[in-house]
Formats: C-alpha cells, structure tokens, sequence
C-alpha cells in the first residue's frame, strides 16, 4: 500500500517556536528607529546611534526569516534587550554623555511602541532559545507580520511628524512641523488635571490669538514681524485658563528680531526667545517648549487647595508679595525642568486671594555655574540659589523661612540651610524681565555671574510697582508715599541697596498680611501682652516681657510688643509693632536691615513699676539718670516700630517727643518723609 506524503511535510518537519514573531517584532522596532533618526538630524551622534539601532534590529529580524537558528535568537534577544534598556534610561534619568539625551523624557507613542516591539522581539526569542528545535510544521507569517505593522506604522507616523516633543526637551528650531498631542492624566486631586491641548508649530498659516470665552487660547510665533508686536487687549487674550483649558501655540521664524535679553514678558503675545547671541536652536527650542508646557500644566495648580492636595506646602513668604509653596520630595530626584513636575510653584498675594504666576524649578544639590544647567539654555537662563535664608519649623514640623543671615552669616531665628540647590522661574503670569526672571531684591538670590551679567534680572529702568534705588545707579526713582492698601515700594532713598530695599519692603509686606492676627487687644493679652498704661500719649504699648530676651527677632507671629490706639468707644485699633532685640544688644550693634531706611532706638530714659508680671510706665529719671522710690529702670533694648497704617515719616517711623527714645549720638533723627503720607 502507497501511502502519498506531501513533500511540503518533510521541509517543515522541524521548527523553533517564537523566532518569526521575535523577528517580527524586531522589524518593527528597527523599521521605527529608522524613522526616528531622520528627526534627530539635530543631534548627528544621536541620529547616527538610530541608525545603528535600526540596522541591527532590522537586520537580525531579516537573518531570522531567511535562516532561523539559535544564535540568531540571541542576537535577537541581545540586540532587543539592549535598545529596550536604553529606552529606560532614557525616560528615567536621561544620558548626559549623548547629546540630545542629556534630560530625561517622557514616553510618546513612537518610542514607547518601538519598546513595546523589543520586549516582544527579545522575549520571543529567548522563548526560541529555551525551548529549542521542535517537530511541526513551518511557523506561518501572516499573523506575526500584520500584528508587527499594525503597531510599527502608526508608530513611524507618529515618531516622523513628532519632534523630539517631551516634558522639557524640545524640538530644534529648524524643525517646527510639531504636532503634540498632550492628554494629562489627573493624579494630582479632583479637579487639578489639565486639560488636553495641541501645540503646533507651523511656517506657513497663522491662528488666532486668544478666545475670550474660556477656549483654548493660541499664540502664534510669527517672525515676519517685528518683535516689539503691538500687544492684543489682555482682557481679551489670557494667558491661562484657571479651570484648565490649554493654549497652542504657533512659530515661524522668518522674520528678523532683535537681540536684546531679557525681554518683558507677556503671555498672551508670541513667545519670542529668538536671536540671542551664544543661544544655540537646540537651547532656543528646549526653552521655548519649557516655556509652552509651564503654560500648559502648571495652571492645574491655581488653587492652592489643589496645591495643597498634591503634597505642597508653603515656606510662609505671603509677606514678600510672592508665596512659595514647595513640595520637598521633588527636590532631590533626578527630574528637572518638567511642568508636570515643579519643585515650587510661586503665587502672588493680593490680600487673601493667591494668583498662580509661576514655577520655580529646583535642581539637585550642585554648582550654578553647572555645565549640564548653563547648557540647557545658554544664554537665556540664569540659575540661582539662595544661601542666605533662615529655616525654622513651626508648630507643625513645617519648614518655613523666617528670616535672613546677619552681616557675619548668622541667624537671629533658625538655621542657614539650602544654598546648595540651583533653582530657575518659568513664569505664566506677565514680568518685566523676563520669562525666567528672577525676583528681586533678597529674592533675586545668588548666581555664579555678576548681576549686571544675569539674564534674570533687568538692566534698564522699568516700571513694575516696586522700583529699585536711585542711590547706586545714579537714575532718579519718583518715591511713593506709604500706603499699606498698595503694593509696597520704598524705592528712592539714596545710598540703599536694592538688597536694603528689598529687606526693608518685605519686613513692611509681613507685618501687613500677618499682624492683624493682633488686632484684638484680648487676643493678644490672652498670649501674655501686658499694657504699660500709657495710652494718655494716643499710643498704647502691649509687651509681652518673656518674649524680649528671646531669639526671635522682627517676626510678625512673635512680636515683642504691640501698639495699639485707644477710640473713643473704648476699642482699641492696632497701629504698629515694637520689635524690641535682646537687652544684651547695643544700639550701635542693630542688624542692618534695611540701612537708611530704618533707624533704631532705645528709652533709657523710662521708669516702671515693680510688678514682676505687667510692669507699667510710672515717669522719667531725673537729671542724674536715676528713677524715684519704689520705680525700676530696665536696661535698653534697641527697638523698631513698624506701622500697617500711613504714618507721616515713613513705615519705621519712631514716635515723637518722649515716646521717639534716643538714637546713636551723632545722627539726626530720621523721618522719612519720601514715604510718608504726606501730613508733614
């Protein structure tokens, strides 16, 4: 009997299991990787390390159709296993010696689908490798290969029209055919995603500016245009939608700019950060793209509830104007300049409402002249740190900022820590200097380059509500007389360094948020104030005695006296804090705070009772400096008032006659007449 066999048995007797699907899967990843290296034409190593990638995969895959064998199942799996590692690092810490790869970035669907493709290649082919040569008929291909393109097309689409696009690298320059579709999950609390937005950069059409309705604004980049673009109606254009719509945003570059840095920054215009000198078009489009995504994430966090919620906490700096709330465990990772991600966000204080202006991104501890942060941006970017602070937690473990170091580095509260941590602004709110302006004064911090050097700080005169001196730089700033219902500015004063002024202002800026927690007289007897009973001169003095000799000084929630002014119906309006310092501390030996702006004084002239709790004003010494039976006389403290009302010399203004004290020997009394109110 003849049995009849098809031939086509006998050739596809024996199989390995796994190797047409790993060579597949690993077509398909090289297929996406050769895609890819034609849009990082920027970068010429990083394209070409595409290339090589891509070849191997490809190549491997293509050995594997024509002639399956073990070894090639492990170069499958060695070449796969190898690219798949390499995309982890990549979206986890970045590779500092590529170039191109220095920061970390987040998945797209190209990338994460040519990863997808490797794990399949080098898992299918270790499968081969494991279960060897097996009896049955030959794999069929169809399956294996319409499954790889059905990923692998998209993915190439996809990664060929995508440029370089992620949380903080950004396309170059010259490629601006961006499509970026950003859909971002909520993990920050209710309410708190960002809504999706499409950033698109094009040369050729142009949008519309903003939507006053609440839709999603646009800006356009156009530079056939001069930079200095008659600005659109800001009421009509906003920069950002608080409830979390998104704006797109346009470029083209093909009009001349000028190169003046930095530049005012206004977010409802074109985000203009073209012809700076030394800034490369990598540099340009990383901080461009910096600047679109803050605009795009950052508003998820414009109520500080929402803040809050996701684990920030504020230093407790209302008092400057500008609150920092700060999410500490973000500091010491490894991811930078990622919105999705700040370290701080920044917050403007009108009164009890905050207006989210900003970021400021926080690097891990190192220099600030780094070469990986100076090369970020070049140019465009100053990096700061401040190591002049003091720390101190309060009654919650929180840390907050409670002052600054003395002339010889020390601090009054606390203790100087940080300064080690670079830190940068990104700003979504309007400033005069600048999109990654620094704040000032105090505030504006250190960097490794002189001021005049810094890209975060103006070099002309602008107008922003709180001008600098005109004692250093020789320009004359109009002074504004004092008025705590106004954004503070003690600009003007000869001799006062914009350091002073800052100081000066912010200590004013605390007072007025935080010491009407006083108001109530009963509150703050209720704490341990005492009066000295001397409301007969129109000023009543609360002292709370336990509180002088402590080490606290010029803080608002521990003040160591109150003024009050005694009403008609017997209320009484709180006026004015007495910081008093330690009876150990001479007058001549005061911190110098806010120089010409403050002077400080003492009574050594005053007598008190001997109650040992609440000791009251009971007279004056006589000609040899001594007090009458039964009265006291305390050593000196030098004190400071600061007023949350107008006062006619100034915000630090002592009293007049008896109540003014006495001042060093040789110096005139000062009254501030620049800004007071005007009654003198």
């Amino acid at each position: 009997m003849t049995i009849a066999v098809d031939p086509a048995d006998y050739a596809a007797s024996k199989r390995l299991p796994g190797i047409v699907v790993a060579a597949a899967a690993s077509i398909g990843a090289g297929a996406i990787h050769a895609a890819a290296a034609g849009v990082h034409a920027e970068h010429p190593a990083l394209a070409r390390l595409f290339v090589v990638c891509a070849c191997a995969q490809l190549g491997a895959g293509l050995w594997a159709m024509t002639r399956p064998r073990r070894l090639v199942a492990l170069a499958i799996a060695a070449i796969n296993t190898l690219a798949v590692g390499g995309w982890l690092v990549t979206r986890l810490t970045g590779i500092s010696w590529i170039n191109g790869l220095e920061v970390r970035e987040a998945p797209q669907f190209a990338d994460t689908s040519c990863a997808l493709l490797g794990v399949v290649a080098a898992g299918a082919a270790l499968a081969a490798l494991i279960v060897g040569w097996h009896p049955g008929r030959a794999q069929r291909l169809t399956l294996p290969g319409l499954a790889a393109a059905a990923l692998t097309i998209p993915a190439m689409i996809s990664g060929g029209t995508h440029v370089h696009s992620h949380d903080h690298t950004a396309a170059t320059a010259d490629d601006h055919a961006d499509t970026d579709d950003h859909a971002d999950t909520d993990d920050h609390g209710e309410g708190a995603a960002a809504a999706p937005g499409d950033t698109v950069h094009s040369h050729d059409e142009e949008t519309a500016a903003t939507d006053a309705g609440g839709s999603t604004p646009s800006t356009e980049h156009t530079h056939d245009e001069e930079t200095s673009a008659t600005p659109t109606d800001p009421a009509a254009a906003p920069a950002t939608n608080p409830a979390g719509s998104t704006p797109t945003t346009e470029h083209t570059h093909d009009e001349e700019t000028t190169a003046t840095w930095p530049r005012p920054w206004d977010p409802t215009q074109p985000i203009d950060l073209s012809g700076v000198p030394g800034v490369t078009p990598e540099q340009e489009a990383r901080a461009v793209d910096l600047v679109e995504q803050s605009l795009l994430e950052l508003p998820r966090w414009a109520d500080t509830d929402a803040a809050i919620a996701d684990g920030y906490t504020s230093i407790g700096d209302a008092g400057t104007g500008s609150e920092h709330y700060i999410k500490i465990s973000l500091i010491q990772d490894d991811v930078i300049l990622d919105p999705t991600q700040p370290e701080s966000l920044v917050y403007t204080v009108k009164g009890d409402q905050r207006i989210l202006a900003g970021a400021m991104f926080i690097a891990p501890a190192q220099s600030t002249d780094s070469t990986e942060l100076v090369n970020w941006a070049g140019p465009l970017m100053t990096w700061h740190n401040h190591g002049n602070l003091c720390w101190d937690r309060d009654e919650n473990g929180v840390a907050k900022v409670v002052g600054i170091v003395d002339a010889n580095g020390n601090c009054a509260r606390g203790v100087n820590t940080g300064g080690a941590n670079p830190m940068v602004h990104v700003w979504i709110t309007p400033h005069p200097c600048g999109v990654f302006a620094a704040l000032e004064g105090i505030g504006a911090g250190q960097a490794s380059v002189p001021d005049d050097q810094r890209a975060d700080m103006c070099h002309e005169e602008h107008d922003h509500g709180t001008s600098g001196t005109g004692g250093e730089s020789g320009t004359a700033v109009p002074t504004v007389p004092y008025d705590p219902t106004k954004p503070i500015d003690l600009g003007g004063v000869a001799g006062v360094t914009p350091e002073q002024q800052a100081a000066a202002e912010n200590l004013v800026a605390i007072n007025i948020v935080r010491l009407p927690q006083w108001a109530d007289y009963h509150d703050a007897e209720a704490a341990g104030f005492h009066s000295i009973h001397d409301g007969l001169t129109g000023h009543e003095h609360f002292i709370n005695w336990e509180w002088i000799n402590d080490d606290v000084i010029l803080d608002p929630d521990h003040p160591e006296s109150l003024v009050y002014v005694p009403q008609p119906d017997g209320s009484k309006l709180l006026v004015s804090a007495m910081y008093m310092l330690p009876d150990t501390v001479a007058l001549a030996d005061v911190p110098d705070i806010g120089g010409a702006l403050m002077q400080w004084h003492i009574h050594d002239n005053l007598c008190f009772t001997t109650d040992p709790v609440a000791p009251r004003v009971a007279g004056l010494v006589n000609a040899n400096g001594e007090c009458a039976a039964g009265l006291q006389k305390f050593r000196p403290s030098p004190m400071i008032h600061v007023w949350i009302v107008p006062n006619s010399c100034g915000p630090f203004a002592a009293l007049e006659g008896v109540g003014a004290g006495q001042i060093l020997p040789g110096q005139e009394r000062l009254c501030d007449h620049a800004h007071g109110d005007g009654l003198l």
